[in-house]
């Protein structure tokens, strides 16, 4: 049975959080994720297989103006837009889950253990335009398309903004 657990601080955890980082996405995540640990609203999860292992993780916060992304994602998104889906946001920033463990819900787990409780009224990520199987999991909970085109600076792929209305 697997068992979900709350990130914390701990350097093992994060030393291990950023070796699974590196498997799924080939980079590092641990400096980025100190420093996002310590925006408001941050919370995370990862998921422990039998053996003790991590074999997937989450997290987000409170999305708020002067951040990196959301900063980028209101510049691509009309006056209308920002006041729907960023007013009141919290920033669904990364989900990975190992390779051997796909495609088993723990993806979903993750997801809705991190947005139970979120106190905002909506919710925000970006995902490659051309992952389908991601597209899948996020419309198969709800999650609409925002916008198809989006493309982060420094980066030459496009990915879409997606969102949720939690509340």
């Amino acid at each position: 049975m697997v068992r979900v657990l709350k990130i914390d601080k701990n350097e093992n955890l994060l030393e291990t959080i950023d070796i699974l980082y590196k498997q799924v996405w080939n980079h590092s995540i641990k400096e980025r994720l100190i420093k996002h640990s310590n925006y408001k609203g941050f919370r995370g999860y990862v998921i422990n297989s039998d053996e003790g292992d991590i074999i997937g993780f989450s997290y987000g916060y409170t999305s708020s103006p002067g951040q990196y992304y959301h900063d980028l994602i209101s510049n691509e998104l009309s006056q209308i837009e920002y006041d729907k889906w960023l007013v009141d946001c919290f920033e669904f920033v990364e989900l990975a889950v190992h390779p051997l463990y796909r495609n088993k819900g723990y993806g979903k787990l993750l997801i809705n253990e991190l947005l139970r409780g979120v106190k905002n009224r909506t919710v925000v990520l970006t995902t490659q335009s051309n992952n389908q199987s991601a597209h899948n999991l996020y419309q198969g909970l709800g999650w609409s398309v925002i916008n198809e085109s989006f493309i982060p600076e420094n980066n030459d792929n496009t990915y879409s903004i997606m969102g949720k209305v939690l509340i």
